[in-house]
């Protein structure tokens, strides 16, 4: 099978990234160096510093800091969530069809990731002007992040697909992806679990009393200098370092870039029978995991009562179990299939959330474990917290290494690259899942009785949010293996299609 690379030489390879003055990829080695893995990986921060940092403090910052109701700050969060998905596909068109000197991914990932950096400082530094009223606040809200998820979408579907280009084989790009979320990890366990003490010291109400360091607002508009700038560093440090996988494509193929053709690469892309399991698959599994992201800062604050340190060491332990869960993909992918391994990490994260409703949501075994000491409760929610996300480590590194061997399959058959584009569904159904999970939580919160801007919920109330995100996530998480039941492709299909090209 015949294509044009930018050298307009024919290959019978995946063009991933062409002729680089490092070395070509895609005739070389099939093992990335991993030096060059790690320097992609360093990315991963253009997208998780401002999207993990939305997802754990941008609902508590505007509902107890602001006192936005619930079911508005949702609603804000999650039209531009929706927002960021629709334009994902576009921008996966746009950079697949870029005829540049630079290439078709580095520019947009320099541009986009900066503009990120500042739209970022904008979220979290709010004018006073706009604290006037909640039909300000909620402008407000909606207008800063429908400019940083533009930003964000802009980034993040070329940073995507430069990685589906970089490793091509089977076992390489669950390797790629799991270090992706190694640093994804490491990322959040920064920004995310220390920044309840580095950003949210508690401090002292007029009566004395504690005031829980999430209430008060300079804490966030310190917060936001601080990763606008850790995201501008890592976006420059990731496209310096990847430079050697530019490559000038003015004189690349193009396969349509029109109108017309945009929208029959998405419709394509939807009726691919591999593609569209894990795209149902994910979606659902994702709606699932947002739930839980969203709703456990809730049950850290007004249920479990935890100090800053204590939130640290447990929101900490989220991190180090989706890390060990992502390493563990490595050596495990080698002899297990990708989709037997999903499966695995559903039941591993299902029955976590069980276990913890019975331990920390009713009242007589929590109170039989506080008997411990001051750090029982922390240490042993910690323990279920970092199961329940070690299965989420699991499977969404391997998500989207198994949309990666589907993409490369529709390219060996009709020879077309749509890495930009498979990479960009991909983003969309993340992110308009993510869209829901958020509005989900929102109106789970109102529902439950949250009432916002309090020092204190009432006891039921936060007990409810407690167990609502203790079985909610994982039984969602669960209906997702429906579709992953009829996911077939595995080592030896993928193997087999690039033997024969």
């Amino acid at each position: 099978m015949n294509t044009t690379t930018a050298t307009d030489t024919n290959t019978n390879t995946h063009p991933g990234a062409g002729q680089a003055s490092g070395g070509d990829l895609a005739t070389g080695p099939a093992r990335s160096r991993k030096r060059d893995v790690w320097f992609y990986a360093l990315g991963d921060g253009g997208s998780a510093i401002p999207l993990l940092t939305i997802g754990n403090f941008a609902m508590i910052f505007y509902t107890q800091a602001l006192g936005l109701p619930a079911a508005l700050a949702a609603l804000a969060l999650g039209i531009t969530t929706l927002w960021d998905a629709v334009t994902d596909p576009v921008m996966g068109f746009v950079s697949d069809n870029t005829r540049s000197r630079y290439g078709r991914r580095h520019l947009y990932m320099l541009v986009g990731g900066l503009a990120t950096s500042v739209s970022l400082y904008s979220l979290w530094s709010v004018p006073e002007f706009f604290m006037a009223s909640n039909a300000l606040l909620f402008t407000y809200l909606l207008v800063a992040n429908l400019i940083l998820r533009t930003a964000v979408t802009v980034f993040v579907v070329p940073f995507t697909a430069l990685g589906f280009e970089i490793c091509k084989t089977y076992e390489s790009r669950a390797s790629l992806q799991s270090v992706r979320m190694v640093v994804n990890m490491a990322i959040n366990f920064t920004f995310g679990a220390m920044a309840w003490s580095l950003f949210f010291q508690d401090g002292t109400n007029a009566d004395g009393s504690r005031l829980d360091g999430t209430k008060i607002l300079e804490n966030y508009e310190t917060m936001g200098l601080v990763i606008s700038l850790g995201t501008a560093a890592l976006v420059l440090l990731c496209c310096y370092l990847t430079r050697k996988f530019i490559v000038d494509s003015r004189n690349m193929e193009m396969h349509g870039n029109g109108l017309k053709d945009f929208f029959a690469t998405v419709w394509g892309i939807l009726k691919d029978p591999h593609a569209n399991k894990i795209f149902m698959f994910y979606a659902v599994a994702q709606v699932g995991v947002g739930l839980t992201a969203q709703m456990q800062i809730y049950t850290y604050i007004d249920y479990m009562g935890l100090n800053a340190f204590q939130k640290s060491f447990v929101h900490g332990s989220t991190m180090v179990g989706f890390t060990l869960g992502s390493l563990a993909i490595i050596p495990l992918v080698k002899r297990i299939e990708k989709r037997t391994l999903c499966k695995l990490a559903v039941l591993i994260s299902a029955v976590s959330g069980v276990a913890m409703y019975f331990l920390f949501g009713q009242t007589g075994s929590l109170e039989a474990i506080a008997k411990g000491g001051e750090w029982a409760v922390s240490i042993s929610f910690g323990v279920f917290q970092g199961l329940y996300w070690l299965g989420c480590g699991i499977i969404i590194p391997l998500a989207v290494s198994m949309i990666a061997d589907v993409s490369e399959m529709n390219f060996r058959k009709t020879g077309v690259l749509r890495d930009g584009s498979y990479s960009a569904m991909f983003s969309f159904i993340l992110k308009a899942a993510t869209s829901v999970g958020l509005l989900v939580s929102g109106f789970a919160l109102t529902l439950m009785g949250y009432v916002e801007g309090v020092t204190k919920q009432e006891l039921e109330v936060a007990q409810s949010i407690a167990n609502f995100t203790f079985l909610g996530g994982p039984a969602i998480m669960a209906l997702s293996l429906l579709f992953l039941a009829r996911y077939r492709v595995d080592r030896s299909e993928v193997t087999n299609l690039q033997e024969a090209n």
